[in-house]
């Protein structure tokens, strides 16, 4: 039991450096895009950063 506890251990300790190792390049922008798209509020959001853009003074 304690052999096999060690063994995945290990198993997993090697996989993290394959990776730290080699990262992937991330692109941030694809990781969020439409994750908000089921978020009520999103298009409240949409709707000030847009009055903002424009001078609107009443935001």
């Amino acid at each position: 039991m304690r052999e096999e506890r060690m063994a995945a251990v290990e198993a997993a300790i090697n996989e993290l450096q394959k990776q730290v190792a080699n990262p992937q390049p991330t692109n941030w922008l694809q990781q969020i895009t439409g994750s908000f798209k089921d978020e009520p509020a999103f298009e409240d959001v949409l709707a000030y950063g847009r009055a903002i853009r424009q001078g609107d003074e009443s935001v």
